[in-house]
């Protein structure tokens, strides 16, 4: 299994595309930084903490009046973070999902790692796709699965060793793309910002969460992983049933999409495991999920990510591998 693994990793990491989409990356979270840092003002903070807080109070007190198409709740939650920031004189910028259009805070490097995912998780989504479509077919493709089945291994253990593969590669991107905001956004924003913790406004209780910026990332980054595992499962699935990584790669990213979008969203589809993969808007809850239990789309995601598993090793091992 060990030598299996290895191989594909090797194999991988040959590959042109992953240091072309690794490039693409770096570019991509660069030019938004030097966006963010371009549009910095040097307003007051404070008096641009009371403006908003003031307008958004507003907003709160005669919701239905103004029949304001912004969720209830990102209002809510930015009033309790702006009263937070104005007690307790805060001169920087704690709004992570919304702002007031009318009050400017500047952005830094701390904010704008903490936004990392909201910004950016669609790279490594993409990242997933491309190796999952791409891991099973290019043998199919090229032939090489044959010399594969030729020594004593068993399909099984070829398919849990592309599996391994694949979660390890991911996990990898994820960090180093990560690393790539930490670092570009120090160099252009300073690296100070980075001692102060994150500030998050918590719906399920109602009060403000004050964590650890490193404790709070490495939150958000678990309570991804089940989305992570289960768009690797189904990339997976795809690739042994169509034999065409464009096609593969649209549908899984069109299921994301779908869910990213909130479309074809019910009482049916509510069951379905992309509307529960994201266990991070469990955290601190927002309009969709304060009164939701973080067990149930655990439990959805759990049963999901069984139920193709159990499809894609049914298929792979029945595949006719031999005469691709």
């Amino acid at each position: 299994m060990f030598n299996l693994v290895k191989n594909e990793l090797i194999k991988i990491f040959k590959r042109k595309n992953i240091y072309i989409l690794f490039l693409l990356a770096l570019i991509i979270i660069f030019g938004y930084n030097i966006f963010e840092k371009s549009i910095n003002s040097n307003l007051n903070i404070s008096e641009q903490y009371v403006r908003s807080y003031n307008q958004d109070k507003m907003y709160l007190e005669n919701y239905e009046t103004l029949k304001i198409k912004e969720e209830y709740s990102d209002i809510l939650e930015r009033v309790n973070l702006e009263k937070y920031a104005i007690e307790n004189n805060i001169r920087y910028n704690i709004l992570l999902n919304t702002e007031n259009k009318n009050a400017i805070l500047p952005s830094d490097a701390r904010i704008l790692l903490m936004k990392f995912f909201n910004n950016f998780d669609i790279i490594i989504i993409f990242f997933i796709i491309y190796l999952a479509s791409t891991i099973i077919y290019e043998e199919y493709n090229n032939g090489t699965v044959k010399n594969l089945l030729v020594k004593p291994h068993r399909r099984s253990s070829i398919l849990f060793s592309k599996i391994i593969t694949t979660i390890f590669v991911t996990l990898f991107t994820a960090i180093i793309i990560i690393l790539f905001q930490y670092i570009i956004g120090g160099i252009i924003f300073g690296f100070d910002s980075y001692s102060l913790e994150a500030i998050r406004y918590n719906h399920l209780t109602q009060n403000i969460d004050v964590i650890n910026l490193v404790y709070y990332m490495l939150l958000i980054f678990v309570s991804k992983l089940p989305m992570y595992l289960l768009v690797i499962f189904t990339s997976l699935l795809l690739s042994v049933f169509i034999n065409n990584i464009g096609i593969n790669i649209l549908i899984s990213l069109g299921l994301y999409m779908v869910t990213n979008l909130g479309l074809l969203f019910n009482d049916i589809t509510k069951y379905l495991f992309i509307y529960n993969w994201d266990i991070s808007k469990y955290i601190f809850g927002n309009a969709e999920t304060v009164n939701g239990s973080i067990n149930t789309p655990i439990i959805i995601s759990c049963i999901w990510l069984i139920l193709i598993t159990i499809i894609l090793f049914i298929r792979f091992n029945r595949k006719d591998i031999v005469n691709e």
